[in-house]
């Protein structure tokens, strides 16, 4: 199974932490003994037993309850250290394992605590080790000579033998409880569960029995023994929980649970959910399988009919959503011992494949508008190309048609004012001449309006050089790897859109300078050209201020591209322009 991250750095830690400790086991002066090698190692079990439970059960608290118990208990065996401070934090921690010990017994198998008194039970654990074992190092044989006097001892003496009266009480109080619970159930699950009960209620019976008696006798061997009984005895819960998590019935309902939190919390892919489902039933060759929409037989993943299996090898056991059969689970009937967990993860595979269908129609439903805007933005862009050609073709048609008309009825109107002897023909023949020349001009703005000669002949740089010109205060126009050319419909939009940035800037901005910045952005993958007109005029201007602006950002938007506009009264004014030209 690979291993995360998370769960990797956490294994390292607890490495070191056992290298730590194999030190201090080395390190004693009196030598190494059994039980000091023993203890020194327990940790290991407990942090070999939270790693694989944590890895296989992530959504369990037990793998976590029994990583923070190996911390505990290696906690304990700073004792064995020289230094001082060392040995104090050891001390003080001695009776935090059984708190902890005291947790797992109550939380297994979820790892959560239920009930008001399992709860008491856990909390008076934790005081026991923590506000009861203070006095003991303050007052106590441990504690500073200075401190030492009889009141102190005596003090230390009602302490430790509230402390053990309290953990004693709690430990009969949780195999009670545990014993009460296994009551509870029917005679199937309490025979079950019967082989972690027994092993959880004696060992509450052996540590308050063992802490009874290390309060009650001073013989050593007396001690020793039963410090390696209730050590022997606290080595083997991980094992034994390890066990209870990972296989048999608990196995089971663990591999259930975490089927349902990860059907619940996200859509697993359809190998994900047989691998879940092998795993839960125990039967590695297990599959899900999905119903054909006809009603009629059975696919796989791939879309490939599963063909009719031998019933005396392997079976599918149907998968039903609202009363009609949407998959099924493959499997072989003779490592299933009881149908239950069949009905159970039948019910979570039919959600899971219905979850799968309605990812599949939003997947499909998401796909189709995303068509649909495709589409739009084509149509108009099309438009839009429409509209720029139609604009250049009347451009064009008006500069070489009608123009050239004006300029020649204007030259042989000249020419007759000249060359007549009539005084009032000439005169009549000069207004018209003089009349012809105005209306040119204004005929030449009307073309410039529609598509600029600049534009059409020379590019977006000369006709925006153009504008510059023609501004009435100064205008610097600068231009950053920009290409000589883009295309059509990309220049005549930034080109209308500098020219009405202009425009405003002449009627509205009382600007001193303009400054008009053409650049590349983007990626060289994704290149976009980047337009800003900016001024230091009064500002205030805004997208809903007037048609212009805004008609511009919708022929922007229609090239994919986007229109900003950024203005505070009294700061002057900057509008920018970027759309893609790959």
């Amino acid at each position: 199974m690979p291993t995360d991250a998370p769960t990797a750095v956490l294994a390292v830690f607890c490495m070191t932490l056992l290298v730590i400790s194999a030190a201090f086991v080395l390190a004693v002066p009196d030598g190494v003994s059994l039980t000091t090698v023993a203890s020194a190692m327990t940790p290991a079990v407990f942090f070999a037993a939270g790693l694989i439970a944590w890895r296989r059960r992530p959504h369990n608290r037990v793998g976590m309850l029994l990583l923070l118990t190996g911390l505990a208990i290696w906690l304990t065996g700073l004792t064995l250290s020289s230094l001082p401070l060392l040995q104090t934090v050891g001390l003080a921690a001695s009776t935090l394992p059984l708190a902890l010990t005291l947790h797992l017994l109550l939380a297994f198998p979820t790892g959560r605590v239920r009930g008001r008194p399992s709860r008491f039970i856990v909390l008076t654990g934790y005081l026991i080790s923590t506000v009861f074992e203070l006095p003991l190092h303050l007052v106590g044989d441990t504690a500073p000579a200075v401190w030492a006097s009889d009141t102190a001892r005596t003090l230390a003496a009602v302490t430790g033998w509230a402390q053990m009266a309290l953990g004693v009480s709690s430990m009969l109080g949780a195999a009670v409880l545990i014993a009460r619970r296994a009551l509870s159930l029917d005679v199937r699950e309490r025979r079950q569960v019967e082989p972690m009960v027994w092993y959880r209620i004696l060992c509450c019976l052996v540590i308050a029995v063992t802490g009874v008696a290390f309060r009650t006798t001073s013989e050593p061997v007396v001690l020793a023994l039963l410090g390696t009984i209730q050590l022997l005895a606290v080595t083997g819960l991980p094992l034994v929980f390890l066990g209870g998590l990972l296989f048999g019935s608990f196995g089971r309902t663990g591999q259930v649970n975490e089927m349902m939190i990860r059907v619940g919390t996200s859509t697993p892919t359809a190998a994900e959910l047989s691998q879940a489902v092998a795993a839960a039933l125990g039967d590695p060759d297990a599959v899900v399988v999905y119903a054909r929409s006809a009603g009629t037989g059975y696919v796989d993943e791939a879309g490939h009919d599963v063909p009719e299996p031998d019933t005396r090898t392997r079976v599918i056991f149907p998968a039903r959503h609202d009363g009609r059969v949407v998959g099924g689970i493959l499997h072989r009937p003779s490592l299933v011992a009881d149908h239950a967990v069949l009905d159970v993860l039948a019910g979570i595979v039919a959600m899971a494949i219905d979850q799968q269908r309605l990812l599949a129609e939003q997947r499909s439903l998401v796909a189709g508008l995303q068509a649909r805007e495709w589409e739009l933005r084509s149509s108009r862009r099309r438009l839009l190309q429409a509209e720029d050609h139609e604009r250049r073709r009347i451009a064009r048609d008006l500069h070489d048609g009608a123009q050239q008309h004006l300029v020649a009825l204007g030259l042989t109107s000249r020419l007759v004012s000249r060359t007549t002897t009539d005084p009032a023909a000439a005169r009549a023949a000069g207004e018209v001449a003089d009349g012809l020349v105005d209306l040119l001009a204004e005929f030449r703005a009307l073309i410039a309006g529609i598509m600029p000669a600049p534009l059409v002949e020379r590019g977006l740089l000369a006709a925006i050089d153009h504008l510059a010109r023609r501004m009435p205060m100064p205008t610097r126009v600068v231009v950053r790897g920009m290409p000589e050319r883009l295309p059509e419909d990309a220049e005549s939009t930034l080109y209308f859109m500098v020219s009405e940035a202009l425009t405003n800037v002449i009627k509205h901005a009382s600007a001193d300078a303009v400054d008009v910045t053409l650049e590349m952005v983007g990626t060289p993958e994704v290149p976009r050209v980047a337009v800003t007109v900016a001024d230091d005029g009064a500002g205030g201007a805004d997208l809903s201020g007037g048609t212009g602006l805004r008609g511009l950002a919708d022929r922007v938007a229609t090239l994919g591209g986007t229109l900003r506009v950024e203005s505070t009264s009294g700061s002057g004014c900057s509008v920018r322009a970027e759309i893609p030209c790959g």
